[in-house]
């Protein structure tokens, strides 16, 4: 079953890193977190404890941007392995956000290793464009370019899910708690973070009535997240509809 759980992960790893067509990609890598925890609670049976480790590790995420296709930390690794691994050890799911992070920045190393020697097969099929083989164009571009990230994200994510739990009890156990408690105190510490990152974005006047408004809701209120979602989504669209009325009209 190990092994299975291990292969499933590593593979959802390497997918959503890089494998799966852009469409399907994107949605599932930012969301990475979330799905992860949904996955990990259904492969080892505690969906309610998954949701919870994947949506504290989310919060830490929840602002990031890609700016010119750069970010600051690898979502595939910190997501689906970070979940994971926080699962398996039964541990807080506070307790997750540091090796989430840890992960999100190994994956980077991956993700620059990847782009550093995959123009290789970008030559490579030139070479066969120029000389008219297109089965060799479009093997240098679905098979060969793929190698590299199977090496890096597979594997590792593999390896993890298969040597990792034990080791994380056993790491657990003779951690000190004032440590724990430090790993608690950072990892509440982070969601801070995403959500400031959250807010810039935020900081428009069209924008910013809608966070008091969803502040009101939840403070004084005490709507539950679903409705809060729901109200959410519905405002958005309100808010996409005029605001592209407006540039319709500003334009014509």
């Amino acid at each position: 079953m190990q092994l299975l759980h291990a292969l499933i992960i590593a593979l959802l790893t390497w997918l959503v890193a890089t494998a799966f067509p852009m469409w399907l990609r994107w949605s599932m890598y930012f969301g990475a977190p979330l799905v992860a925890g949904l996955i990990n609670g259904i492969l080892l049976g505690d969906m309610t404890y998954g949701l919870q480790c994947g949506g504290t590790i989310m919060m830490a995420y929840i602002g990031l941007v890609a700016i010119g296709g750069s970010l600051p930390s690898d979502l595939s690794l910190a997501g689906y392995l970070g979940v994971y691994m926080t699962i398996a050890s039964h541990a807080d799911p506070s307790v997750g956000l540091p090796i989430a992070v840890s992960l999100g920045f190994l994956g980077i190393l991956c993700s620059n290793a990847k782009m550093a020697l995959n123009p290789i097969w970008v030559h490579k099929a030139d070479q066969y464009a120029a000389q008219g083989n297109d089965r060799g164009v479009v093997m240098m571009n679905l098979v060969a370019s793929q190698i590299v990230p199977f090496i890096t994200y597979f594997l590792p994510a593999f390896f993890c899910v298969v040597f990792g739990a034990p080791f994380m009890d056993r790491m657990l156990a003779i951690v000190p708690e004032q440590v724990i408690d430090i790993l608690k105190l950072i990892g509440a510490m982070v969601p801070a973070l995403g959500l400031a990152m959250l807010m810039n974005m935020m900081n428009k006047r069209s924008t910013i009535p809608f966070f008091f408004m969803g502040f009101v809701l939840a403070a004084y209120l005490k709507l539950d997240i679903i409705a809060l979602a729901i109200l959410g989504a519905a405002f958005g669209m309100l808010h996409l509809l005029y605001t592209r009325g407006r540039r319709t009209e500003e334009n014509a």
